[in-house]
């Protein structure tokens, strides 16, 4: 199934939700929940994305990659999402932690074509060299890259923690000593 000119309005009874480049460019893992849903039939669903599914955007200012790990519904895109299956000797946790590298991105930015709306063809992402290292290299870069990430998370929910906890104790002063207006 794709939409390539717009996102489909919700259909709130959809059986599947659809992704547009926003949604991989903003916020990941997205919010599958908020998601437009549409309705598809058996042929269509079988050409939904798959856990390891690689998302590349093909227009915008960002290119990051995005790995796919399953949603709670069969998950489609909208517009021009690049997406792309590793090769059984390529780690697609690997695969998408080496396309965001900064000198592949910047590569991938050397690729864009177009004056006004900077888009990436098909012909232009093939051309992009990967280095292969034997999986078990592989899948540690990968681990060390999910730890990264985890670690990035948690200090994020550590720093709201701690904001929601200062706001929570100027109240209670405010509060305790009366000074309000």
């Amino acid at each position: 199934m794709t939409f390539r000119d717009r996102v489909p309005s919700d259909g709130a009874d959809g059986n599947a939700c659809v992704l547009a480049i926003r949604d991989i460019v903003s916020r990941w893992p997205a919010d599958y929940a908020s998601l437009p849903t549409v309705d598809a039939d058996d042929g269509q669903l079988a050409d939904r994305l798959l856990e390891g599914d690689i998302l590349l955007p093909g227009r915008g200012s960002s290119y990051p990659a995005r790995l796919f790990r399953g949603a709670p519904l069969p998950v489609f895109t909208a517009g021009q999402i690049f997406v792309i299956r590793a090769r059984k000797d390529v780690r697609a946790n690997y695969l998408c932690w080496y396309l965001n590298r900064p000198d592949v991105q910047a590569g991938i930015t050397q690729l864009l074509a177009g004056s006004a709306i900077q888009a990436l063809n098909k012909s232009s992402l093939l051309r992009i060299e990967v280095a292969v290292p034997p999986l078990k290299d592989q899948q540690a870069i990968a681990d060390l890259q999910s730890l990264a990430d985890q670690r990035s998370r948690l200090r994020l929910e550590l720093e709201q923690l701690d904001h929601a906890e200062i706001e929570h104790a100027c109240e209670a002063l405010l509060e305790q000593r009366g000074s309000h207006g």
